[in-house]
């Protein structure tokens, strides 16, 4: 019986295409665990943490309200000047 082994594929034409050649002979069945990678290499944490993903939303707001609030400061302190 073969190990567990971990191998890179990438996803073509509806196919997985596994990196390196594995010693299988043809028609065994496999169970396929997929995680995506990023341009690295490493695993993708997208999809890893949902309850961040509802706060984007929230976050984009904060950020906007803090960019608007320095420059309204910003032109204070130069009217001031």
């Amino acid at each position: 019986m073969m190990m567990p082994v971990s191998i890179q594929a990438v996803y073509r034409d509806g196919t997985l295409q596994p990196k390196t050649k594995l010693d299988l002979p043809d028609d065994t069945p496999v169970q396929v665990l997929v995680m995506p990678l990023t341009a690295t290499g490493k695993p993708s944490l997208f999809g890893a943490f949902p309850q961040l993903a509802a706060l984007s939303d929230e976050i984009v707001w904060a950020k906007q309200l803090l960019n608007e609030s320095l420059g309204k400061q910003m032109t204070l302190l130069s009217e001031a000047a």
